[in-house]
């Protein structure tokens, strides 16, 4: 295939992967909708939310992204340097660990119910820590759909399928929409919590054709004493503790928050609103040139890598800097379109300032999922390690350092808390890129810089603009009223985003538009 063949159908995968991400994602937001409008911020709320979170932090801490990150590397490495067959046996080994370790979850999960939700909450009133313990109870083995689907994520991307692997989200989120729309509360919260369950099985089932056309078949092999096991192994502990983060972030607010009725589910509302916005543009581009990535290092091509890191940053940085300003910007009517009805509707303002505080690290978290996986790539994963530890550290101490002061107002509290997490993401971003640069000479150029500059100029500019429009046209009563201020201001901000980078003449952009004969 050659050059251009290969590049017009990453460009067709890119295109494909964005739009059934962007699917997934606002339904997403649509099933987060149901779930404050039925739940809103009471007891049923933060139970739930509690005990969703425990076997998936859980999961994230032991197993986590080091699935796909540890798995991808080594199955790569063997295809390239050896056969598929090897590869192939590689892969039955390492997903009968996966399947092994996460039955042990799950079970200690179900068993050591009560005191997990009393660590991770220990503020919970007994009427919501009981409840959450069911739920708990309920939802620990998705875990187990969670590890299956993550091992046959990485299968299908390293054999170039990539469009599978991005509409897993979109099923899960129609089943548990589905659920809403045709037994509302009926069953009440215990009812979306087995509903959440059947919606994780569902990611692991999507999969299966595609593996059984690409003619891959799961034999279970409990011989793991093997060379390559024990490599993804070494190379899986330090990527595991770099993974940590945002499951310690959500560990650390949810601690400080239990005390008081609403905040965690507030938070949790908040943040899962700010992980969808960030994910749609992130998760596309990390999970298209990862394979791509360690398929070049496994190769020793220096120079591919480097060219797809920095296409993926500058990348990264034209679309998620100017999100994150308007999301700053427009919290309040966003956050007032998705939960601003049902039970929801009071506390909205709460749920939009944690957002706009959770917004700050948008872009910086967004650029350390493509260093994360930078590293990944090259099998360096004791840098993440250490940068995540020290990121984790600042976090913590700069939640001790203004809890007392904010505690007992629920807004200063949510959103001090999302301003912590906000800003660990800053830290764990800047030295996971001042680690890459040293040690890739030559990755980042003086035209890259330029076009940070410039899009950055173009940025600034463009939150000016939407500040003052959404100025003038003022704070929507309806949601019908919000979604138009929000379209104005949006298209506004595109406009004047759009013709700042072309004015200041982005090499980027510039390459898109045709030149005049």
């Amino acid at each position: 295939m050659s050059s251009k063949e290969s590049g017009k159908k990453m460009l067709l995968t890119a295109g494909f992967m964005a739009f059934a991400t962007f699917i997934s994602k606002a339904l997403g937001l649509v099933r987060d909708s149901l779930i404050g409008a039925n739940f809103g911020m009471g007891i049923e709320a933060d139970a739930f939310m509690a005990a969703s979170k425990l076997p998936t932090t859980l999961f994230d801490m032991v197993i986590g992204g080091v699935i796909s990150a540890s798995f991808i590397p080594i199955f790569n490495d063997i295809l390239t340097k050896k056969d598929r067959e090897k590869a192939t046996g590689f892969a039955n080994k390492f997903i009968t660990m996966i399947i092994l370790i996460t039955l042990i979850i799950s079970a200690v999960g179900i068993i050591f119910a009560d005191p997990l939700v009393s660590f991770m909450a220990p503020n919970f009133e007994a009427q919501t820590h009981e409840l959450a313990v069911s739920l708990t109870s309920i939802m620990f083995p998705m875990i187990i759909f969670t590890g299956l689907a993550f091992s046959f994520v990485g299968i299908l991307q390293s054999f170039g399928e990539y469009n599978i692997p991005s509409i897993i989200s979109l099923v899960s989120n129609i089943a548990i929409i589905a659920y809403f729309i045709i037994f509302g509360k009926e069953f009440g919260v215990k009812g979306l919590a087995v509903t959440m369950v059947i919606s994780w099985s569902l990611q692991v089932i999507v999969q299966i054709p595609s593996l059984v056309k690409l003619k891959f078949r799961y034999k279970p092999d409990f011989r793991l004493y093997d060379k390559d096991i024990k490599s993804a192994i070494l190379l899986a502990i330090p990527m595991l503790i770099s993974t940590w983060v945002q499951p310690l972030y959500t560990l650390v607010n949810a601690r400080f928050a239990s005390h008081m009725d609403g905040a965690y589910s507030a938070l949790e509302y908040a943040n899962r609103l700010y992980l969808i916005m960030t994910g749609v543009f992130s998760f596309v581009v990390t999970n298209l040139i990862f394979p791509k990535l360690a398929k070049a290092n496994a190769g020793d091509d220096r120079e591919e890598a480097n060219a797809l890191v920095s296409m993926s940053l500058k990348a990264i940085i034209m679309v998620i800097a100017p999100l994150m300003a308007g999301i700053i910007i427009l919290a309040k009517p966003v956050t007032s379109i998705i939960y601003g009805h049902g039970e929801l509707a009071g506390d909205v303002g709460i749920v939009a300032n944690a957002l706009s505080c959770y917004a700050v690290g948008m872009l910086f978290l967004a650029i350390n999922e493509v260093l994360s996986k930078t590293f990944f790539s090259m099998k360096k994963s004791v840098t993440p390690m250490v940068t995540s530890i020290i990121s984790m550290v600042f976090n913590i101490v700069l939640v001790l350092s203004i809890h007392g002061l904010i505690r007992n107002d629920i807004t200063k509290l949510t959103g001090g808390l999302a301003l912590a997490a906000a800003g660990g993401s800053v830290v764990n971003a800047v030295l996971n890129g001042a680690v890459l640069i040293k040690k890739c000479p030559g990755m980042v150029k003086k035209s890259d810089i330029k076009t940070v500059i410039k899009v950055t100029i173009s940025t600034v500019v463009m939150a000016v603009t939407v500040k003052g429009v959404y100025f003038l046209t003022g704070s929507g009563d309806t949601m019908i009223m919000n979604i138009v201020n929000c379209g104005i201001c949006a298209v506004s901000g595109i406009l004047v985003y759009a013709v700042m980078l072309i004015l200041l003449k982005t090499e980027e952009i510039a390459k898109i538009i045709p030149k005049r004969r």
